[in-house]
C-alpha cells in the first residue's frame, strides 16, 4: 500500500525547518492546482495610490476558489474601501507582514520598497512591477529569500508587444498632457498658453517624441484639446500605420528629420516617451539647447529615464514636489503618473494583468510560465536566480536566461 505520494515525501524529507517545510509544500500545492493564498499590499511608495487588485478582481479569483488576504487600506486611496473587499470575499488583515504570513503569491503595483524587504517568506511569488535593474538591495532581497519574481512590466508578447505595461503607458501619456497643461498656467510661471484653443487664436503646440502607446495617446489628448501636435517616430511601419487614423492637428514626422530640432524650439509642451536609456550618449533634447527654448515651456518626462532622450532630466521628481526648472524651461520627471487617477489606473492595470494572474494561480508558477512565452519574458528571479538579463548586466551580477532558469525551479 502507497501512504505517500512521493514527490510529498521529497518534500518531507527535505524540509530541515518549519518555514522550509511550508515554503517547499506550497511550491507542491500549487503546481497540482490546489487553491492558492493571494496577499494584496498596500503600496508605500510615496505618492503611490494605486492597488493591485480591486474587488472586482478578488471577486474573481474568490469565485476560482483561492484565498485573498487584502492590507487594510489598500483601496482607500483608489475608491475601493475594506467593506467592498469583504463583501468580494477577502479577508482584511492590519499589516502588510499579515498579509505576506498567510500568502504564497504576494501582489502589488509598484516595486518594492527597502520597508518592505523584511515581510518576504521564502519560496513566495511576487507578481507586480519590479522594475530591479538599478535595485541592487532588491535584486539581492529576492535572490536570498528565493523569490519567483514576475515583472509585469516586461511581459512581452511576440510581436513586440508589453500588455501588462501599455494601459499604464496610455493613462501616463494622457494624464501627463493635462499636468503639463497645469504647469503651463502662470502661477507656475509657465507661459500663460492654454493647451484649450480659444477661437480665432493660434493653437498651443506640443511636439510628442515617441509614437508608442504613451506617445500616441499624449498626442491625440493634446489635440482634442485643440493644440497643434507635433509627433515623432522613428519606425517606418509605425508612420504608415497611423498616418490614416491621427486627427488632422497631428503631424506626423519621422524622428530623424532635422525639422524635429525646429519643433522642438517652437514647442510650449514638450513629451518624452522614447525608451532611450538611461546615461545614453544621445539625446533627443540636449542640455544645450535649453536656453534656445521658450521661456516658461515645459518638458513632461514620461519615461523618466535619467539623463536619457532628455539630458536635463536628471533627478526622479513626485506628485508632492513635480517640477523644477532649467534655463527657463519646467521640467516634470514623475515616476508613477497613473497614481494621480488611481481609480482609473487601478481599474485598467486589473483589466490587464487578471487574466494571466488566474493563470499563475491555477497552474502555479512553474506550470504557468512554462505555458506562456510572454509571461516567462517578465521572469526576473526563480527561487534564488536572477533571470533578468539587464539587472544582470547593469549590476554585474551572474543571471540565467528565463527558460534556463525555468527549468531550475521545483
Amino acid at each position: 500500500m502507497k501512504f505517500f505520494d512521493s514527490d510529498l515525501a521529497a518534500v518531507i524529507t527535505q524540509a530541515l525547518h518549519p518555514q522550509m517545510f511550508m515554503g517547499r509544500c506550497s511550491v507542491f500545492m500549487r503546481e497540482r492546482g490546489v487553491p492558492l493564498r493571494i496577499g494584496v499590499l498596500k503600496e508605500v511608495k510615496a505618492g503611490e495610490n494605486r492597488v493591485a487588485l480591486t474587488p472586482g478582481g478578488v471577486k474573481t479569483l474568490a469565485g476560482d476558489g483561492h484565498e485573498l488576504f487584502v492590507e487594510a487600506g489598500a483601496g482607500a486611496r483608489c475608491d475601493a474601501p475594506d467593506a467592498e473587499y469583504q463583501a468580494a470575499g477577502a479577508i482584511i488583515v492590519p499589516d502588510a507582514m499579515a498579509v505576506s504570513e498567510n500568502s504564497d503569491l504576494l501582489t502589488k503595483v509598484k516595486e518594492p520598497q527597502p520597508e518592505e524587504f523584511d515581510i518576504f517568506r521564502e519560496g513566495q511569488i511576487l507578481y507586480s512591477y519590479v522594475h530591479s535593474e538599478t535595485r541592487l538591495p532588491l535584486i539581492r532581497t529576492l535572490l536570498d529569500k528565493k523569490i519567483t519574481a514576475i515583472a509585469l512590466e516586461n511581459v512581452r508578447t511576440d510581436d513586440g508587444r508589453f500588455p501588462l505595461l501599455e494601459p499604464m503607458s496610455i493613462i501616463a501619456g494622457q494624464y501627463g498632457v493635462m499636468i503639463g497643461g497645469e504647469y503651463l498656467q502662470c502661477r507656475h510661471g509657465g507661459r500663460g498658453i492654454s493647451l484649450v484653443r480659444f477661437p480665432g487664436l493660434p493653437p498651443a503646440k506640443v511636439v510628442v517624441l515617441g509614437a508608442g502607446p504613451a506617445g500616441e495617446s499624449a498626442a491625440r489628448t493634446a489635440a482634442g484639446l485643440g493644440a497643434q501636435v507635433t509627433l515623432t517616430e522613428l519606425s517606418f511601419d509605425k508612420i504608415r500605420e497611423l498616418t490614416p487614423v491621427l486627427p488632422a492637428n497631428i503631424k506626423l514626422v519621422n524622428a530623424s528629420e532635422p525639422s524635429v530640432h525646429d519643433e522642438i524650439l517652437e514647442a510650449d509642451m514638450v513629451v518624452h516617451t522614447t525608451t532611450i536609456p538611461p546615461d545614453s550618449s544621445y539625446h533627443i533634447i540636449p542640455r544645450t539647447m535649453l536656453p534656445q527654448m521658450k521661456r516658461g515651456s515645459v518638458i513632461v518626462d514620461v519615461t523618466a529615464n535619467l539623463r536619457g532622450g532628455v539630458e536635463s532630466i536628471d533627478r526622479y521628481t513626485t506628485h508632492a514636489d513635480p517640477v523644477w526648472e532649467v534655463d527657463g524651461v519646467i521640467h516634470y520627471a514623475v515616476t508613477n503618473i497613473p497614481s494621480a487617477v488611481a481609480a482609473t489606473a487601478s481599474r485598467a492595470y486589473e483589466a490587464a494583468h487578471l487574466g494571466w494572474l488566474r493563470q499563475v494561480a491555477a497552474k502555479g508558477a512553474k506550470t504557468a510560465l512554462a505555458e506562456n512565452p510572454p509571461l516567462l519574458r517578465g521572469l526576473t528571479a526563480a527561487e534564488g536566480i536572477l533571470s533578468w538579463h539587464e539587472a544582470g548586466t547593469m549590476q554585474q551580477l551572474d543571471w540565467m536566461e528565463p527558460h534556463k532558469a525555468l527549468e531550475q525551479m521545483v
